[in-house]
């Protein structure tokens, strides 16, 4: 007998739960902690420039610095024939420390601070190395092995960290005289000689770790052969003095901004590469 009344239910299987997007979504719901990789950043970020000028005495470095926006100097050897503002002469590396900390901490107007040079204040350093350890000749210290200039790198480390924070919101410059030391590349089997800053090595390798520019100027100089085949020639001194901002063999340089190099000793074609890369 049939029933018309009857009816027939289907039931559905229930649908499979996913627990990983279950779990996510409730990780999701949770209220969100600051993350450090909040802090990521890509796009560049500009700001003043923290540099090394470097080249033969007398050829215009400390009037280049003085050229910089607002600057004041921070003169380790005597500077008197350039008209810029400029504190005394620092007896000892705590002098040059605290005018430092002074343009650090103490309001005023400058823009720019130039130590100059490099070199004489690896004298105060030197100095202060050995007075901590009681001897005469930095070679002394610690009983010899090289630890003196272990030290002395020390010193450089905390003052360069401290002018590196600085140039966030000041342009730093230092400058160096240079000499020729001889260069053994071990990727080539001959050494050759270059231009470098006149400072001890270990002194030399912080500040190229830290600084994000180093320019080295010279006057330019081409050669001129009496004949074809002469194995020398007589340089020829034009007069007018270039910027290397790239390496090369016979010098140290760089920059991070892909500057041209040379360029034109004047701060304004430096400064104007600059403002090209930022606006790339």
């Amino acid at each position: 007998m049939n029933n018309d009344n009857q009816t027939t239910t289907t039931l559905e299987a229930p649908p499979e739960v996913n627990p990983f997007a279950e779990r996510a979504a409730q990780e999701a719901a949770k209220p969100r902690k600051a993350s450090i990789l909040d802090s990521v950043t890509v796009r560049k970020r500009r700001r003043p420039i923290f540099g090394l000028l470097y080249g033969q005495p007398g050829i215009g470095k400390s009037t280049f610095a003085a050229s910089l926006p607002k600057p004041i100097v921070l003169a380790t050897e005597r500077l008197d024939q350039i008209n810029v503002p400029k504190l005394p002469v620092p007896r000892d590396f705590k002098g040059l420390y605290e005018q430092i900390d002074a343009l650090d901490k103490e309001q005023h107007d400058y823009e720019s601070i130039i130590l100059d040079t490099v070199d004489a204040a690896e004298l105060l350093v030197w100095q202060r190395v050995c007075s901590e350890g009681k001897v005469k000749s930095i070679e002394e210290f610690g009983g010899g092995w090289g630890k003196g200039y272990t030290r002395a790198r020390e010193l450089w480390t905390g003052l360069l960290s401290k002018l590196s924070d600085m140039s966030e919101r000041y342009n730093v410059l230092l400058t160096a005289h240079a000499h020729v030391k001889t260069f053994a590349d071990p990727s080539l089997s001959t050494p050759y000689d270059r231009w470098v800053m006149k400072i001890h090595d270990k002194s030399a390798e912080i500040i190229r770790q830290m600084v994000d520019l180093i320019l080295f100027v010279q006057l330019e100089t081409t050669i001129q052969k009496d004949t074809p085949k002469a194995r020398k020639g007589r340089g020829i001194v034009s007069g007018d003095r270039v910027l290397w901002t790239q390496p090369a063999t016979g010098y140290e340089a760089k920059n991070r901004y892909d500057l041209e190099s040379p360029l034109e000793f004047s701060w304004e074609a430096l400064a104007e590469g600059v403002n090209k890369f930022y606006d790339r």
